[in-house]
């Protein structure tokens, strides 16, 4: 069977090329978002399109990108597909000359690239290890939240996963509180409460932890955000890890140099709640 390629339309226009002035390229200044594609369909658009505006709208973009364009060339790219994939949206504030500053008169671009087939589901089955990054998180308000194109702190984080054998890893602030994870967000259970990293200050508060939070609660299940420091991890009755593209990681091994190796029995509640997200993304749109 023939592999499917990913298809990018770039400003509207079928391509995989854009030209070197790009700010993008030049100074990672944009913005981006990636969505999952279930069915031929994307899961939670307008979640997406609401934190994309966000970020375009805190970096000061001259104009906001039009969210009926992308909707018209995502639909465009997802014509031909009826099943899983990967929809990945940037939003770049344009070209410009190598000065940091830009003019208004500006031009952002855009780039969306779909990719298909689903990934990591065995991970979600089978569960993973969890270390903790040397490298650490920034902790700028002014960026916080964004979805902004330079992620170099998570480039060296997941090349530090890899090179430990982890399947992801947290990273923590200049305090040393766990933030989030190199490509995720933490939940852990405290008997029957959930708890999960408070973000006031750095970190993506990621869709997929919105909706879980959400989708607990409609469970009755107390959830808190809250300072969470590495020793608490050990000592909870289950980790698990997410964002929208793998859902529900199960943690079913802790590592860390400080503290003692910890395995772990995948929660009941984990379990459930893996159950009801795949529910929901099933019925998104």
């Amino acid at each position: 069977m023939k592999k499917q390629q990913t298809k990018i339309l770039v400003n509207g226009v079928s391509s995989s090329t854009i030209g070197v002035t790009d700010r993008g390229l030049q100074f990672g200044d944009g913005v981006f978002e990636t969505l999952r594609v279930q069915k031929g369909k994307t899961v939670w658009w307008q979640q997406h399109m609401q934190r994309l505006l966000d970020g375009c709208h805190r970096l000061r973009f001259a104009k906001l990108p039009d969210i009926e364009t992308l909707r018209h060339e995502a639909n465009e790219l997802l014509a031909d597909c009826n099943s899983s994939g990967t929809l990945k949206i940037i939003i770049t504030r344009g070209y410009s000359s190598s000065g940091y500053a830009a003019s208004t008169e500006t031009i952002s671009n855009r780039i969306l690239m779909l990719t298909p087939g689903h990934r990591h589901q065995s991970k979600a089955d089978q569960g993973i290890v969890l270390g903790v990054c040397k490298q650490q998180i920034s902790g700028s308000q002014q960026l916080s939240g964004i979805k902004h194109l330079n992620r170099l702190e998570q480039v060296l984080a997941r090349t530090e996963c890899q090179s430990e054998g982890w399947d992801e890893g947290l990273m923590l602030d200049h305090r040393n509180r766990i933030i989030e994870g190199s490509m995720s967000n933490l939940f852990l259970w405290q008997q029957d409460r959930l708890l999960t990293p408070q973000l006031d200050q750095t970190g993506i508060r990621g869709i997929c932890r919105d909706r879980i939070m959400s989708l607990a609660e409609e469970q009755g299940i107390k959830v808190e955000q809250c300072e969470i420091d590495l020793g608490d991890l050990p000592n909870s009755d289950g980790l698990f890890v997410t964002n929208s593209l793998i859902g529900i990681w199960p943690v079913v091994q802790f590592r860390c140099r400080h503290l003692k190796e910890r395995q772990f029995e995948i929660a009941a509640n984990t379990r459930s709640l893996q159950e009801i997200l795949e529910a929901d993304i099933c019925s998104a749109d």
